[in-house]
């Protein structure tokens, strides 16, 4: 049996996993080289290894990850009141490994190849979703994420592997990516939808630009206070009747008005309180959303802004031969420049949510 089906098997007979979990596949597959899992655990045949791996911080992420130590570098003890495996069984396992490992050594070297190169290069790690709706669909029976399968279709990650889900339906991609833009479309081009962007949108402006103006107000009051100091100042060393305190504070003085009045050359302009064509910049800019994602030059940023309209959309199974029920939960920024990263300034966020009805899943 694989180690999927054994662990589905024992999560079926009720068999509690390690530390009460369900089981998966990669409890018992685990890492050889790393000794990892029920296959490659050397204490069941009597003995312990110390020191195989050291954790280290990596320094283009921050988190705390493993690394394996040279085998001269590993510590083993005998310890066979520990067995709970003959040998002859261990080397079986081994043997079974082996054939495995040469059987599937192609994609083995391919998934190798693929992490080594993400690791040469730290940009990896800000590499784009690998779809449109990446991390974003959930099983409706269990909630667990549904992640791409073969076929490009998505199905629940807790039925594929552990089997703890009875959802067994998958949804073709294209199928789920059309039904999510069209509901998308629908109701943000809805009139209580958009008419509720706009006036968020001159809300938030509106405000922006009373901050912006009340800030630069106190800013340039200081700017007139610091002057006259300054004159006052020059007046009395002029005079004679400086001194080395005098100079210090004059130095103070002209370096927070050379602070004050590069902040004020750098502060942007009022926006307009409301554009004239507000309502038609709106409706074309949600119009060509979807039209976008064809455009190789406009694609990232179309499949940007659809992902940060959408919080989470969850599928429901339904009877045999009926589609999917789907049932998308929006962010709503309430930008009517929809989400593009070309923003200028912050947005409010408000939930609502889109029934996108069936999706074409089959078992």
């Amino acid at each position: 049996m694989s180690p999927r089906t054994i662990a589905r098997r024992l999560n079926d007979e009720g068999i509690p996993g390690p530390d009460g979990t369900l089981w998966t596949d990669s409890t018992l597959r685990g890492h050889a080289k790393r000794g990892t899992g029920f296959l490659n655990n050397e204490l069941y045949i009597g003995r312990l290894v110390w020191n195989r791996q050291r954790y280290v911080k990596d320094p283009s992420t921050g988190k705390r990850v493993s690394r394996i130590n040279p085998p001269d570098d590993w510590i083993t003890t005998e310890v066979p009141e520990l067995r709970i495996i003959d040998d002859a069984l261990w080397r079986a396992a081994k043997a079974r490994q082996d054939v495995l490992a040469i059987q599937h050594a192609g994609p083995i070297a391919a998934v190798r190849a693929a992490f080594a190169t993400r690791a040469a290069n730290p940009l990896n790690a800000t590499h784009r979703p690998r779809s449109l709706l990446s991390g974003l669909l959930v099983c409706g029976c269990c909630g667990a994420p549904y992640t791409l399968r073969g076929q490009d279709r998505y199905g629940c990650s807790r039925h594929i592997t552990n089997g703890s889900c009875t959802n067994s339906r998958t949804i073709p991609r294209p199928a789920m990516e059309e039904r999510v833009l069209a509901g998308l479309k629908d109701r943000l081009m809805a009139p209580e939808i958009a008419a509720a962007a706009i006036r968020a949108y001159a809300e938030e402006t509106n405000r922006l630009n009373r901050e912006r103006r009340a800030s630069g107000e106190v800013e340039r009051r200081e700017l007139a206070k610091i002057a006259r100091s300054i004159k006052d100042i020059m007046a009395l060393i002029e005079s004679g009747a400086g001194s080395r305190t005098l100079v210090a504070r004059l130095q103070e003085l002209e370096a927070r008005e050379d602070e004050l009045n590069a902040h004020l050359a750098q502060v942007p302009v009022d926006l307009p309180d409301v554009h004239p064509n507000i309502a038609e910049l709106y409706a074309r800019k949600v119009a060509r959303l979807a039209e976008a994602l064809n455009c190789p030059e406009d694609r990232d940023e179309a499949a940007d802004a659809i992902r940060g309209l959408i919080e989470t959309i969850t599928s429901h199974p339904r009877p045999e031969a009926r589609p999917a029920r789907c049932h998308a939960v929006r962010r709503s920024r309430h930008d009517p420049g929809v989400g593009g990263p070309k923003a200028e300034h912050s947005r409010s966020r408000a939930r609502g949510s889109v029934c996108i009805g069936g999706c074409g899943g089959r078992i």
